[in-house]
């Protein structure tokens, strides 16, 4: 399962370590039982992904 999730990471240009960090720090803190549609932040192809979490563009 965490190759899926990192496999989809690198897929979506994303620093799969910052990303990692970066949902097991804040899903914990979301009440998804109260509001499902909050797993739509962390998905790997979220616009609402912090910048850091992102491989820079190559010139």
């Amino acid at each position: 399962m965490i190759y899926s999730v990192v496999t989809t990471a690198r897929n979506n240009n994303l620093k799969p370590y910052n990303y990692l960090v970066y949902i097991l720090k804040q899903m914990p803190n979301t009440d998804f039982i109260n509001h499902p549609e909050l797993i739509e932040k962390f998905v790997p192809w979220s616009k609402e992904l912090p910048a850091d979490c992102y491989k820079q563009e190559k010139a």
